[in-house]
């Protein structure tokens, strides 16, 4: 018998499929990745079941599923119904990354902590956190990674009511509390910032949060991090480059690349686990945040 082929369904909640992950599942060695955008939860058990009857006890291994949809919520959902749907001798790969979302997020927080350890703040659990502009997945996720941690976690959004949706999410989600706090104008986010010994800012691409003169606002020693890697950075000053840049007195930074390659690395580590690992593996939060710490101290 030919051997079978390997293949992975994209499935997002989202009208469209995310090309990053379509061009990563690629790369890792899957034969076909076939997206399925607008994915209800109610939809995944059939989904599930054709896909493993179709393949039967021997071959459905040989299949696995990425949720990848930008609604923490409902991509949660979503791999507990595939969950559900799963029973012996059937077994599959699930991944949860939700519009790369807990990969960015563990990626983040993993480089965040080895910069503090190395500048001497001590252990992230110790600190405060606060998350700029943290309402959409990355900043959700990394709010409540920092508080399980044990740090004091503040998000803030521009308008109040996101703000607090936010962490009512985080809290239903992660079993963690994060204070939510409106930051309206920049003075708003740098007073927060400046209370703060970790600031993430975590807001939409070519959006700035805080200027130059904000940064140098803030006393050290203090540890700043920017996904964002469109331009302008979202922390005035950081370079998408930068790897615990001092980019004022006791300001160390960290940009949207130096996060995004071991964001990159976790990623495609769990791609080849969906591939090969045996048990199949389930991967979703947690699982992202310990293979970021272990790529990182591994180098």
């Amino acid at each position: 018998m030919a051997e079978r082929k390997r293949l992975l369904y994209l499935m997002s909640s989202d009208p469209r499929v995310s090309p990053f992950d379509l061009n990563m599942a690629y790369d890792a060695g899957f034969d076909a990745v076939i997206p399925y955008a607008g994915v209800e939860t109610s939809m995944v058990a059939g989904l599930v079941q054709d896909i493993m009857f179709s393949r039967g006890p021997k071959g459905a291994r040989f299949s696995s599923i990425f949720f990848s949809g930008s609604d923490l919520s409902q991509g949660e959902a979503m791999l507990e119904a595939a969950r559900r749907a799963l029973f012996p001798p059937f077994s599959l790969g699930l991944m949860l990354d939700p519009r790369g979302g807990y990969t960015t997020a563990a990626a983040l927080l993993a480089k965040v902590a080895a910069l503090c350890r190395g500048r001497g703040l001590g252990a992230i659990g110790r600190l405060s956190v606060l998350v700029a502009a943290g309402t959409g997945g990355v900043g959700r996720t990394a709010a409540a990674m920092a508080a399980r941690d044990g740090a004091r976690v503040v998000l803030t959004s521009r308008r109040p009511e996101a703000a607090a949706r936010a962490a009512r999410e985080i809290a239903a989600l992660f079993k963690v509390q994060v204070e939510p706090r409106a930051a309206p104008a920049e003075a708003d986010l740098a007073a927060a910032a400046r209370e703060a010994d970790v600031i993430l800012a975590t807001g939409a691409a070519g959006a700035q949060l805080l200027s130059r003169q904000g940064v140098q606002s803030l006393r050290g020693p203090k540890v700043v991090a920017d996904v964002n890697a469109v331009p302008p950075p979202g922390i005035e000053g950081i370079k998408p480059q930068d790897d615990g840049t001092e980019i004022a007195p006791g300001i160390f930074a960290l940009g949207a690349l130096a996060v995004g390659d071991l964001k990159f690395k976790a990623e495609a580590s769990f791609l080849k686990d969906l591939l090969a690992a045996e048990p199949p593996p389930v991967i979703a939060s947690n699982e992202a945040r310990r293979r970021a710490e272990e790529i990182l101290a591994a180098r």
